[in-house]
């Protein structure tokens, strides 16, 4: 398999693979989309819940009717243990539902607390600007020197830090050497 220029060559540019790729990832479909089972869960859990209270209630008044143990048997596996198998289940289910819920609000915030450090980061890793998107933005590299000097430096070097007369240089402009302490054009 080749992955060199000369493939990019025969296929297109890059910007034509990523337009392409952009297009296809549009294609595929995700489960936010797709169905909701949370949703399908908190409404099952919402309606077996009151069922199974339901059933074991009408099972308890049934059994209260006749005092023969063996005619309330039938009351207590009907409405009993049926009504209380509904209401775990749909406890489960609510559960489950409020779990799901939990964990994408926590993966939302992650996502978050990532895209705020990246932004943090940018902007203390030596002037760097950040765009809507919370990506960092290089700032344009500053150089100075000194009305009569022979070099040029970053403005944090040692040798014209604290100074009030350096004025900015152009590197593509200028004859002035780079200083060998800060060595400007290596950071």
């Amino acid at each position: 398999m080749t992955t060199s220029v000369e493939t990019l060559g025969e296929r297109g540019s890059a910007a034509g693979l990523m337009s392409r790729l952009s297009d296809q990832v549009r294609g595929v479909r995700t489960r936010a989309s797709g169905f909701g089972y949370d949703r399908l869960m908190m409404v099952a859990g919402g309606v077996l819940m009151p069922v199974g209270i339901i059933l074991i209630l009408l099972g308890w008044a049934g059994a209260a009717r006749t005092p023969f143990a063996w005619e309330q048997n039938d009351y207590l596996i009907s409405g009993g243990i049926l009504g209380l198998g509904l209401v775990f289940a749909g406890g489960f289910l609510y559960f489950s539902y409020w779990n799901t819920v939990r964990i994408n609000e926590s993966r939302t915030q992650t996502r978050q607390v990532i895209a705020a450090l990246g932004r943090v980061e940018a902007l203390l890793s030596g002037g760097a600007s950040v765009d809507d998107t919370g990506r960092a933005i290089a700032a344009p590299r500053r150089f100075v020197a000194t009305p009569s000097g022979s070099i040029f430096h970053r403005p944090d070097c040692a040798a014209v830090a604290g100074r009030t007369d350096v004025k900015d240089v152009n590197v593509a402009r200028t004859s002035l050497k780079p200083c060998r302490i800060c060595n400007p054009l290596d950071g």
